[in-house]
């Protein structure tokens, strides 16, 4: 349910590819600044697109809203990629999603989308947990995180430090996601290992 499937023996001529990435990145954008709400004929204008080509890439608002949370999602999963070997890649993919939920105009944006599809809110969710499930146990071994955090815990985790920063502007904010990282660290952290 989470990808946007073409139909069987289609390929896209280079140009109907060019205009869809246009239209994914013009989405990725006014998603980003407008919301989730954002009218789609201005996706299409944004894309430089007409309307139909809009519609026949995307036929739902949902088929936007998906195309646009797997981008995040592979940005995610590549970030998680170059971090393999460390075993805090697990709060750096908190950090990371927290930076991207603040960077999309905070919280207020994600209660619409969960509202109107809940259904690629749901991918999002699966594809979060598939890609730090093992971090978060690598992170769980060096005694970052306690044992009883599940996986299912991220989302939560993910908005409570994304919350702490909504205060902040600029430059202010890396430094507000830091330090609520830190603070639920505390709460994270196994008894014996919460730092002082």
């Amino acid at each position: 349910m989470w990808k946007v499937e073409r139909p069987k023996g289609t390929t896209l001529r280079r140009d109907a590819q060019e205009r869809r990435e246009r239209l994914i990145q013009a989405a990725v954008e006014l998603y980003a600044s407008d919301g989730f709400e954002v009218p789609l004929e201005r996706i299409a204008e944004r894309a430089d697109v007409s309307r139909p080509t809009l519609y026949r890439n995307f036929p739902t608002r949902e088929a936007v809203t998906i195309a646009v949370m797997h981008v995040h999602i592979d940005d995610l999963a590549q970030q998680v990629a170059q971090w393999a070997g460390r075993d805090d890649a697990f709060l750096l993919g908190l950090r990371l999603l927290a930076v991207k939920t603040l960077a999309s105009g905070g919280l207020g944006k994600i209660v619409s989308v969960h509202r109107q599809t809940p259904s690629s809110v749901h991918g999002f969710r699966s594809g979060v947990e598939r890609i730090l499930t093992d971090p978060l146990e690598r992170a769980k071994k060096a005694g970052l995180v306690r044992d009883s955090f599940e996986i299912g815990d991220t989302h939560r985790a993910v908005l409570m430090i994304a919350g702490g920063g909504l205060g902040s502007h600029g430059d202010n904010v890396a430094v507000s996601v830091e330090e609520a990282l830190n603070l639920l660290l505390l709460g994270l952290a196994p008894v014996g290992n919460r730092p002082k």
